[in-house]
């Protein structure tokens, strides 16, 4: 039997085949090489479907044994399935005719064919054996002969559908061959691909929709990816890679992989996927009746098309990117005829919405006539599923005169989507108490006041512009005067939900202690008049627990609001985004960080398309989250790629609060020139911020000016912002004011947390509080303790604060042991906050220890050999500070230049 020399090293590494095409296989990669190289596996089989990488797999590993192998290429051929020894001509063309059919003869043949090769190289042979599923049986039966007998190994693919010939497959079962079973791209590795190809950050969400656009399948995966940047679906902005607007799915790369794929199908075939690529969800009978039971069956076979209601045998595509290429390949002429095909056999018309949306999708393509109520529930349900595209196609189409109003409401909730929120408040306004029905009476005026709200109008200036309403009814009544009571009860209906949720879109928590009763009668059980009512007032009222610093108890309150909102939310399809924003807050002000999490992942799992408008909000949240641990480094990454989706999409209207936070967190890492341009960002945002945000947002300014150094007057404005109404509690935000004085290094503030301590609620508060409550006594027992607290919490900047304050109590009482071990400690939590590239190095040398944070930065950069100026790039600060900060590490570290740094040496 041959083996191969497993003594000598691998001719390459994983890396140096593209990322793209090993995203997540290097182990199997590195399993593969191994065993072909060890003595007990004669062959290696990889398998599956269309586009898991195969191919790609098998160059790598060849390129992996290099020089070791003298590989031979065999490619299987569907035309050649039924010709005994077929793809085998090239290496027996010698042969005789009356010999081909011989086994023996062959083989003979063959084998003389390939000792002359292997004589040649003086090294192992290797068959590469490709599309094996499609090798006839006799082919198969002659390379597991030649396998079995040790004359050559194998490297084999085939689809994992039909799969291996038996005899090929009779090697694995005897255990001398090794099965690879290609599954689609894990998330994690779809993120790891794309940060080796783009070579930049990713935002999330990126990763997340290609992700689910492709189905993991690398090939979809690649095509998706080239044409998203080929059109500018996905565009690199200030560093961060996003998506400008919802994936196109029929551009070049990928229409190229799908006509390939048609290309080798039938003409039934070809009808059939087409059919159910415009009619999907479509019954399996129904395209069974057009093309034919066996080509329907040869696609679900093939796993391009799939059932996915077995009860009524409902048909979509297995891929569903497939289905925008494969209708933008069909002309409208043929369209139309395979539509007419299909409507003569189709007793109703679909009832699913998607069926309704694929319908009239499908229709207005190919210039059918579709009834205008049709048109408008489409046009409703696309607006939903964020297809603005096709919601304003069909909603432009409507003609009755007493449907345009609503099919108006369509096409501006499209621009609320896209946060034109001028556009859509114009077009509401036009007619805004129009209606001569109650339903058209009432029409968008919910969008028209979260539109007029995300403008930064108050909840009065709203509620005074909306008696207009009133004033409709009451015009409508008098003409109706048998449906005088309905109108002016909807209406007064209508306006109560108006306001409560303009007042909770705008935070008035001054004005919430009238919903707390809400809220307590919600508790204890009393049925709610209006749940849309119920919803807000208990956000609202946990607006004011939240400022309050119960933020758990806010929490909690958002939880019986997302019940009472329910899940069909109508007009105010944005409520899921609202209420999961407030619910998120609350949790990472009490410093539920899992919570918070959840929440978030929850989110992100259910959102679908609206991952687009509102990844960025999520991202924002992330980065509040690493703020507040101390992470600033990870945060400024993290904050500044949310403000990049943010500018394109604000549903929330959270760029301000985002753009604060990210100015705090590049000022705390010392990226002077980046901090400038936040802080312009930040000045330069819509005031449309919730109350509590507001103040957050505005303490966060003023910290990041501080820590600058250019703000003397920082102390007194922080504790001014947590206290902005004498009257209201608001002990939560001036947790947080405080909480940013400390971190300045105020004492001072130190009495004032320990007066609002009790009444407080979260690990985060409470954590914060235990430092508080050390450095007013300056014991070190306490303040090691309260270190050990912020540590439990994950507070990592306030844990090393802590263990700063007792290596001073130590030094000062002359214990230099414990003074040296609570700076150890102090140094850890720093290393846990401190995250920036190449830190790692730095890291290693207990040397740099002495350094502050941004000398260790700096430091450890120099050490991977970047000069000056690409260190000033890769921190966003001048070349000048660059140097000057080398130059003290230098005095610092006893050395006489870079050359000398710690770990440079030991390179």
């Amino acid at each position: 039997m041959i083996c191969l020399d497993s003594s000598k090293g691998p001719a390459g590494t994983p890396g140096t085949v593209p990322n793209r095409a090993l995203t997540g296989r290097s182990e199997d990669l590195m399993s593969a090489v191994e065993a072909l190289r060890g003595g007990s596996h004669v062959a290696v089989f990889v398998l599956g479907d269309s586009g898991m990488g195969k191919s790609r797999l098998i160059d790598a590993v060849v390129g992996e044994l290099g020089p070791e192998v003298t590989p031979v290429p065999i490619h299987g051929s569907a035309s050649l399935t039924k010709v005994p020894y077929g793809v085998l001509g090239p290496f027996i063309v010698g042969l005789p005719v009356q010999e081909a059919t011989s086994q023996l003869a062959v083989l003979r043949t063959l084998w003389a064919h390939l000792e002359e090769q292997k004589r040649a190289t003086q090294k192992p042979l290797l068959l590469v054996v490709d599309d094996a599923h499609d090798l006839d049986e006799a082919t198969a039966g002659i390379l597991a002969e030649l396998a079995a007998a040790g004359w050559a190994k194998l490297l084999v693919g085939a689809a994992a559908r039909p799969g291996l010939p038996e005899p090929l497959l009779q090697l694995w079962f005897e255990g001398i061959a090794e099965r690879h079973d290609l599954r689609p791209l894990t998330l994690a590795q779809t993120t790891e691909m794309l940060e080796g190809e783009l070579g930049s950050q990713v935002l999330p969400n990126v990763a997340e929709i290609l992700w689910e656009a492709s189905g993991g399948n690398p090939m979809l995966l690649n095509g998706l990816l080239d044409d998203a940047k080929n059109d500018g679906t996905l565009l690199r902005r200030n560093g961060v890679w996003l998506f400008t607007r919802h994936l196109n799915s029929h551009g070049d790369r990928l229409t190229d992989v799908v006509r390939r794929q048609l290309l080798m199908r039938s003409p039934e075939e070809r009808q059939a996927l087409n059919l159910v690529a415009l009619a999907e969800p479509v019954s399996r009978e129904l395209i069974e009746s057009v093309a034919g039971e066996e080509a329907v069956g040869s696609l679900i076979d093939s796993e391009l098309i799939r059932v996915t209601d077995t009860g009524s045998g409902e048909l979509r595509l297995w891929h569903t990117v497939y289905g925008d290429t494969l209708r933008n390949l069909i002309s409208p002429a043929r369209s139309l005829q395979l539509r007419q095909s299909l409507l003569r056999k189709m007793d109703s018309e679909p009832t699913s919405a998607e069926g309704l949306l694929r319908h009239v999708s499908w229709s207005i393509e190919c210039g059918a006539e579709v009834e205008d109520r049709q048109l408008l529930r489409a046009a409703v349900l696309a607006s939903r599923l964020y297809e603005d595209e096709l919601a304003r196609k069909a909603a432009v189409l409507v003609k009755d005169p007493e449907l345009k109003m609503a099919a108006r409401a369509v096409i501006a909730r499209t621009r609320y989507n896209a946060s034109d929120y001028v556009a859509a408040r114009d077009i509401l306004d036009a007619d805004f108490g129009q209606g001569n029905s109650i339903p058209g009476l009432l029409t968008g005026s919910l969008l028209w006041a979260a539109a007029m709200s995300a403008l930064g109008h108050t909840p009065a200036e709203i509620m005074k512009r909306a008696q207009a309403l009133r004033r409709a009814a009451e015009r409508l009544a008098a003409a109706r005067p048998d449906d005088a009571e309905a109108i002016h009860r909807a209406t007064e209906e209508r306006l109560e939900t108006m306001e409560a949720m303009v007042l909770a879109l705008a935070g008035e928590y001054a004005a919430a202690p009238a919903a707390a009763a809400s809220a307590e009668d919600a508790a204890a059980g009393t049925p709610p008049s209006n749940t849309l009512v119920q919803a807000f007032r208990l956000c609202l009222d946990a607006e004011r627990l939240l400022a309050g610093g119960k933020g758990l108890s806010a929490l909690a309150a958002m939880t019986r609001a997302m019940e009472a909102a329910g899940a069909d939310h109508d007009e105010l399809y944005f409520l899921t985004d609202f209420l999961v924003v407030r619910s998120a807050a609350a949790a990472i002000h009490s410093g539920d960080w899992q919570g918070a999490e959840s929440l978030l992942t929850g989110f992100v799992a259910g959102s679908g398309p609206n991952l687009i408008s509102f990844g960025g909000g999520v991202h924002a949240a992330h980065g509040i989250i690493l703020l507040y641990q101390g992470k600033a480094a990870q945060a400024l990454n993290t904050l500044s790629a949310a403000l990049e989706a943010l500018r394109l999409t604000d549903p929330q209207q959270l760029f301000a609060l985002t753009a604060a936070m990210a100015f705090a967190a590049a000022a705390e890492v010392g990226a002077q020139t980046k901090a400038e341009l936040l802080l312009a960002d930040f000045e330069a945002a819509p005031a449309a911020l919730p109350r509590y945000m507001r103040s957050l947002a505005a303490m966060a300014v003023v910290y990041g000016k501080a820590r600058l150094g250019n703000y003397p007057g920082a102390i007194a404005e922080l504790k001014r912002l947590g206290r902005p109404y004498p009257e209201v509690d608001t002990a939560g935000l001036e947790l947080d004011s405080l909480a940013f004085c400390l971190a300045l290094g105020d004492t001072d503030s130190a009495p004032r947390l320990l007066e609002l301590r009790a009444g407080l609620e979260g690990p985060r508060p409470a954590a914060i509080c235990a430092y508080a409550a050390a450095i007013s006594t300056d014991n070190a027992a306490d303040l090691l303790e309260a270190a050990k607290t912020c540590e439990t919490a994950e507070l990592w900047a306030f844990a090393a604060l802590a263990y700063d304050a007792a290596a001073h109590v130590y030094r000062a009482s002359g214990d230099t042991l414990r003074e040296r071990m609570a700076n150890s400690q102090r140094k850890r939590c720093l290393d846990r906050a401190d995250d920036l590239p190449g830190d790692e190095a730095a890291k290693s040398d207990d040397s740099l220890g002495i350094l502050t944070r941004r000398e260790r930065d700096i430091v450890a950069l120099a050490v991977r050999g970047l000069t000056d100026r690409q260190i000033a790039a890769e921190l966003q600060v001048s070349v000048r500070t660059v140097e000057g900060h080398l130059y003290r590490s230098y005095a610092k570290l006893n050395v006489k230049g870079r050359e000398q740094l710690p770990g440079i040496g030991g390179h």
